[in-house]
C-alpha cells in the first residue's frame, strides 16, 4: 500500500496547527507576560528607597524655595561641567513629552562657583516647560553640605539623584551615562504619586 506523501502532509496540517494554539500561543504568551513582570519587579527594587533628606536642606533654608518644592518629584542635578549638562538638557527636553502635561516634576539644578549659571540657563531655555526647571546659585560650603545630605560623595559618578514627593532618595545616575539615562526614564514614572481619575457621574440623557 503506497503512502501519498502529499496528502499525508497535508492532513498534518490541522493537528499541527491545533497544537500551535493549544501549546505555542500560551507559551509565547507566557514568556511575554512573564518578561514584562520581571522588568516591573527589577525596576521596583531599583527605585527602593535609598535614603530620606529633608526638604529644608534642598531648599537651602529659603523658605520660599521650599514651598516651591513642596510636593514634587525632584530630579536634583549636580552639573560638573556646562557642555555635557547641556547635552543632557536636549534630551531632557525629549523626556519631558513622556510625561505629558504633569507639572509635579521639577529639575532642580544645584550650581556652585565653577559653573557659568548664565550658559546653564541658555540651555534650560531650550526645553519645553522651562517653569519646571529650577537653577540655583549654590556656596561651596553650601554645595558640600547637599552633597553630603543626598551621599553623592559614596556615588562620585553620580550627578542626579531622584526624589520622591516625601523627600526619600530613589537613585542615582550620571547624565552622560545613556544606560542611566534610560533607567531613568522608566523609573521616574514609577516615583509619580497616584493621580485618581476623576469619578464618571452618569447623566441619562432627556432627548427623545
Amino acid at each position: 500500500m503506497s503512502i501519498n506523501l502529499k496528502e499525508f502532509l497535508k492532513g498534518l496540517i490541522p493537528p499541527i496547527a491545533l497544537l500551535i494554539f493549544l501549546v505555542g500561543f500560551p507559551l509565547v504568551s507566557w514568556y511575554y507576560l512573564k518578561s514584562g513582570f520581571d522588568y516591573q519587579v527589577s525596576i521596583i527594587k531599583e527605585i527602593e528607597v535609598k535614603d530620606s533628606t529633608t526638604l529644608d536642606i534642598l531648599a537651602m533654608g529659603d523658605e520660599d524655595i521650599e514651598e516651591f518644592l513642596s510636593n514634587k518629584v525632584l530630579l536634583a542635578a549636580f552639573p560638573k561641567e556646562e557642555a555635557a549638562f547641556s547635552e543632557f538638557m536636549k534630551l531632557y527636553r525629549e523626556s519631558q513629552k513622556q510625561f505629558g502635561d504633569r507639572n509635579d516634576l521639577l529639575l532642580v539644578i544645584y550650581a556652585n562657583s565653577s559653573l557659568d549659571t548664565a550658559s546653564l540657563r541658555t540651555a534650560v531655555n531650550t526645553v519645553r516647560r522651562p517653569e519646571e526647571i529650577a537653577i540655583y546659585s549654590v556656596d561651596d560650603a553650601k554645595y558640600d553640605e547637599l552633597n553630603d545630605a543626598l551621599n553623592l560623595q559614596d556615588f562620585p559618578e553620580s550627578n542626579l539623584v531622584l526624589i520622591d514627593i516625601e523627600t526619600r532618595i530613589r537613585n542615582y545616575y550620571n547624565y552622560s551615562n545613556k544606560e542611566d539615562l534610560a533607567k531613568l526614564g522608566g523609573h521616574i514614572p514609577k516615583v509619580f504619586p497616584f493621580i485618581p481619575s476623576p469619578d464618571f457621574e452618569y447623566q441619562p440623557s432627556t432627548e427623545k
